[in-house]
């Protein structure tokens, strides 16, 4: 009798094993059944919301079922990010964000979920490099004779950036530690508040991705000075890198991605992690970023993309401390 309920133990744990595999297999393969919904913690316009909407659309189409953009702004993403993290883990919520969502974790101690594991990793949509820009009006051409005026008067020069903790904040202060200068910091709610400023000239300079000014530059309402990359970018030949303006070892890149809330399935994540790799890695789909300054990233998987926001928090929080990016709240 007791080899019997033993064996009946057996054969209850073993069938329960396979209909969780079962499950998950099943949850994957009818994946999506309603509509998605993509959170954005940035303002509609800038280039994580447009690079948001150019994948929605083109998931909207493989899957047949709505992928809808809903926008958080504020608080350098967090705001959306909680919302998130906080979701049922079924893959139907999904967070849009970007490099700065690391960097929360160094800028804002009150945060209500664990930048490391509150969230699981899904795939990376877009890798692209910061840029100094000014005013058109702007009496500055290239980077040496902003630097010296900088240097000369700093209380008349401020900065731009979507945000405290940001990327674009990051690159003003390093901007400031490798060129010796002191530039008052002017943080807002999103990307495109700060640009309008500096279009109207209450700020004088943001070091923004190249997806978020590129419109700005065609129309010749900005003028960028120097991209912090390797090399030229392609969609800006004319701009010289911050290495060839005398700045060496100046790389600031921004990256675009998604995460699920933790516990997603590995199914449905891996299922969502290969629609947008096939994706990102057409034609259609990398002519539209580049139109907009961004590139799209190379592919990566789940544990990849892992592996980068783990070396990212690494690196970046190095620089964090060194600024003591913390205090300035």
């Amino acid at each position: 009798m007791r080899i019997q309920a033993e064996l009946r133990r057996g054969f209850a744990c073993t069938f329960a094993v396979f209909a969780a595999l079962f499950c998950n297999a099943s949850a994957a393969e009818d994946f999506p059944a309603r509509p998605v919904t993509f959170v954005v913690g940035y303002s509609p316009g800038g280039a994580i919301d447009q690079s948001a909407r150019l994948l929605a659309q083109a998931l909207s189409k493989r899957w047949g079922q709505s992928v809808i953009v809903d926008n958080r702004p504020g608080a350098n993403g967090t705001i959306a990010a909680n919302l998130v993290a906080h979701a049922k883990p079924d893959g139907y919520t999904i967070l849009v964000t970007a490099t700065s969502h690391n960097l929360n974790k160094f800028v804002n101690k009150d945060l209500r979920y664990d930048v490391e594991t509150s969230f699981t990793p899904i795939a990376m949509t877009v890798d692209v490099n910061n840029i100094l820009v000014v005013n058109a009006n702007s009496p500055y051409q290239k980077l040496d004779p902003l630097i010296e005026a900088i240097k000369e008067a700093p209380e008349n020069f401020s900065y731009a950036s979507q945000g405290i903790g940001g990327i674009p904040h990051l690159a003003g202060e390093i901007f400031q530690l490798k060129t010796g200068t002191k530039i008052m910091h002017v943080p807002y709610k999103g990307a495109s508040q700060g640009l309008t400023d500096l279009i109207g000239g209450v700020v004088d300079m943001s070091m923004p991705s190249t997806g978020s000014v590129m419109s700005f530059l065609k129309q010749g309402k900005l003028r960028a000075l120097a991209v912090a990359s390797n090399e030229r970018l392609e969609q800006l030949p004319d701009v010289p890198t911050f290495a060839e303006s005398g700045i060496p070892d100046f790389i600031v890149s921004t990256w675009h991605g998604l995460l699920a809330p933790a516990h997603t399935p590995s199914e449905v994540v891996s299922r969502i992690n290969n629609d947008v790799n096939e994706i990102i890695q057409t034609d259609e789909f990398k002519k539209a970023l580049l139109a907009q300054g961004s590139v799209a990233a190379k592919p990566l998987t789940p544990t990849q993309f892992a592996e980068k926001l783990a070396f990212e928090l690494e690196t970046y929080g190095e620089v964090a401390t060194a600024i003591n990016l913390g205090g300035q709240q």
